[in-house]
């Protein structure tokens, strides 16, 4: 059983390396039988300054995709077996330029009819299949140029985990959740103001009550979000109260809570929903603008809150 081919894309780096491995295996193997002293490894490096007069370490990595250590690995083994070697630039003292030294110039008519031999020898295996590998490398190496395999990874977790957060009304038994939440964001940078009290020991009466909303993130059967909207007018709203525990933070909580408020606003034939932030607080601001809101101004000098110092809205 294989178990690497049966895992399908989520081995593909260990397929490639497996198959990389076979390559260079096969590849020692014939520099060997033809008493070429070269190793397979070697090549992209080598074959990089034999087509040019001179390269730093800088120019080959940037010439043959590797990282900059992986390259100066190479170039030590090159030099330590006499096929390059290096001068000082004359421009600048901390480069170096490498070259063929006479033994890799001497070398280079033999090892590239190797070359053609293993090219020819590849290029008869690829022909024969109904997809080109190369043309598929080429377009995953694209891929992930465009976007790194990390970044592709983090997205499907994001959606997964979105997947697994319930968003839920609020109910009177959710106030001490309520309160605990935003004590405990509030605390961690500023200071509980009275505002923040009067709100958060009565929210009947001061959000929902008026015409507002509370919605609360349940992860794992644990209250772990919650988000307010609260009525300043018939077409004005404001989103408050967005707060997130600390353990469940970077799982998207706050997104869902934001989307979920700013759909209860349209369900409310809002026009507007203002908020009001602090702008050390990057994490959220930038939630902020994902949701799409801009700079705003409604409030002006007037907030209740001292630690407010910037307004932010988005038109429904």
């Amino acid at each position: 059983m294989d178990t690497v081919k049966q895992l399908g894309e989520l081995a593909l780096g260990s397929r490639l390396k497996r198959l990389s491995e076979e390559i260079m295996k096969d590849g020692k193997k014939i520099y060997t039988d033809n008493k070429i002293d070269f190793e397979p490894k070697w090549f992209p490096v080598y074959h990089a300054i034999s087509q040019s007069k001179q390269m730093t370490v800088t120019e080959i990595a940037e010439a043959v995709g590797f990282k900059h250590p992986s390259v100066s690995q190479l170039v030590k083994e090159l030099e330590k077996n006499g096929l390059i070697e290096s001068t000082l630039s004359s421009t600048d003292a901390r480069k170096r330029n490498l070259v063929l030294s006479k033994k890799g110039r001497d070398l280079l008519p033999g090892i590239e009819s190797i070359w053609s031999d293993i090219s020819n020898a590849l290029n008869e295996m690829i022909s024969k299949h109904t997809h080109n590998i190369l043309c598929a490398i080429e377009q995953c190496e694209d891929d992930f140029e465009q976007t790194p395999m990390y970044e592709r990874v983090q997205s499907h977790r994001k959606a997964r985990l979105m997947g697994q957060i319930e968003i839920i009304d609020y109910q009177p038994q959710f106030a001490k959740d309520f309160m605990r939440l935003n004590v405990e964001w509030i605390e961690k940078y500023f200071k509980l103001e009275d505002e923040d009290k009067k709100t958060l020991e009565d929210p009947d009466k001061y959000i929902i009550e008026p015409g507002g909303a509370i919605k609360l993130a349940r992860y794992k059967d644990e209250i772990v979000g919650t988000c307010a909207l609260i009525k300043l007018s018939d077409q004005v709203f404001e989103l408050a109260k967005m707060a997130v525990t600390e353990k469940c933070q970077g799982l998207q909580i706050g997104k869902k809570l934001g989307l979920s408020v700013l759909e209860k606003a349209k369900s409310l034939h809002a026009e507007k929903v203002i908020l009001e932030s602090n702008k050390k607080l990057t994490p959220a601001i930038n939630l902020y603008k994902s949701l799409g809101f801009k700079s705003g101004q409604h409030f002006g000098d007037k907030s209740v809150y001292e630690r407010c110092d910037i307004e932010m809205e988005i038109l429904i």
